[in-house]
């Protein structure tokens, strides 16, 4: 908010920013009074619900119509052999039920029972996307004709940026953008669990449901490349207070909240959210430019030089005569089959491209 103690005091109406750099348009003085708003502090589920969560982190209701027995025998679980364990969940569990839920296909068998998970190779599908001509990008793909596989690309800026901005990605937002098949069966199984709960009766709310199944990328770490959704709902901001005037809540430092969370019993006055009127240096990129990068199977990003092309295939002791190069033109359908390989192989490019190899061994 607005950092002058004048315009805090005296101006009747109050606007937030993102940015410390922007300026207010009233004093042109900059938005470096930090305010705090207020949300997702009821979290996502109806708090007296209860759930039934399966090895594979499919999660279900409570109720009659989840009997417990019934789900023990589908799994194939002698309920003579069953028993009941009462468990403490620390961070350090959580953090090991985040690990096992990407990597393996029983995550609270392997961080409750076992020391170590049982990790096994997923499979990545050629699951089609349609394709988007607001993505175009050119890269220069090095084939090994032998191994089939793509060893590495000569990028621009543009396709190191979108790789980068897959670290920026919620995970929820990725298995809706593809389409519920992620590859990680447990991540997959969870989104369509909550896809199918009904929010009126144990989540929170509608809000809370979607922003899980359709989470959006906040604005200040966007990239210029879009693959993503990136069309945001209108951000409402609150001073909630109890006394006369709500210009001694701001001075206090009180918390702002969100339109979801607003409370009858306090008078509320909108704090718009102005838009930031400098693009910061994630909006407009990752990655300096114009020049070429190295970008490995693995997506190890790098400069590219003839050099550095020359000591990685000799590294991989790929003959000389056993390359092919091949300058390909992908879209949003070959970016998001490189994100979907990325997250489940350790050749992202090779998968994720594998159509283009195909037709590079025709050619």
């Amino acid at each position: 908010m607005c950092g002058d103690e004048y315009c805090v005091n005296e101006c009747s109406s109050h606007y937030l920013s993102t940015s410390v750099h922007d300026k207010c348009a009233r004093c042109g003085s900059r938005y470096d009074r930090p305010v705090f708003p207020k949300s997702f502090v009821k979290g996502f589920v109806n708090n007296v619900a209860t759930f039934v969560i399966t090895d594979g982190l499919f999660i279900m209701p409570n109720s009659m119509v989840y009997p417990s027995f019934s789900l023990l025998q589908n799994s194939g679980i002698d309920t003579c052999s069953a028993k009941e364990l009462t468990l403490n969940v620390n961070e350090e569990k959580v953090l090991d039920l985040l690990k096992c839920a990407l990597v393996s296909q029983s995550p609270l068998t392997d961080v409750f029972l076992r020391e170590k998970p049982s990790i096994e190779r997923y499979w990545c599908s050629s699951r089609g996307f349609g394709n988007s001509d607001h993505i175009k990008i050119t890269l220069q793909l090095v084939i090994s004709k032998s191994k089939r596989k793509i060893l590495f690309a000569h990028g621009e800026q543009d396709f190191v940026d979108l790789l980068l901005s897959f670290l920026t990605f919620p995970l929820g937002g990725v298995v809706r953008k593809l389409g519920g098949y992620s590859s990680i069966a447990n991540i997959d199984r969870m989104y369509a669990s909550i896809v199918e709960l009904d929010e009126n009766k144990y989540l929170m709310s509608k809000e809370a449901k979607m922003r899980l199944v359709d989470p959006h990328v906040v604005s200040k770490f966007k990239s210029n490349k879009k693959i993503l959704p990136t069309v945001e709902p209108r951000q409402y901001l609150y001073c909630h207070y109890r006394g006369e005037s709500y210009k001694k809540s701001i001075i206090n430092g009180q918390f702002f909240i969100t339109n979801e969370y607003r409370s009858d019993d306090r008078k509320c006055v909108e704090m718009p959210l102005v838009k930031s009127q400098k693009c910061c240096a994630i909006e407009e990129g990752y990655v300096k430019g114009p020049r070429t990068y190295l970008i490995t199977d693995d997506l190890v990003i790098g400069p590219s030089s003839p050099i550095s092309a020359l000591l990685l295939t000799n590294r991989l002791q790929i003959p000389l005569d056993d390359l092919k190069e091949k300058v390909v033109m992908i879209g949003l359908k070959e970016c998001l089959n490189i994100l979907k390989a990325a997250l489940t192989t350790t050749s992202a490019l090779t998968n994720g491209l594998s159509h283009l190899l195909t037709v590079t061994e025709k050619n």
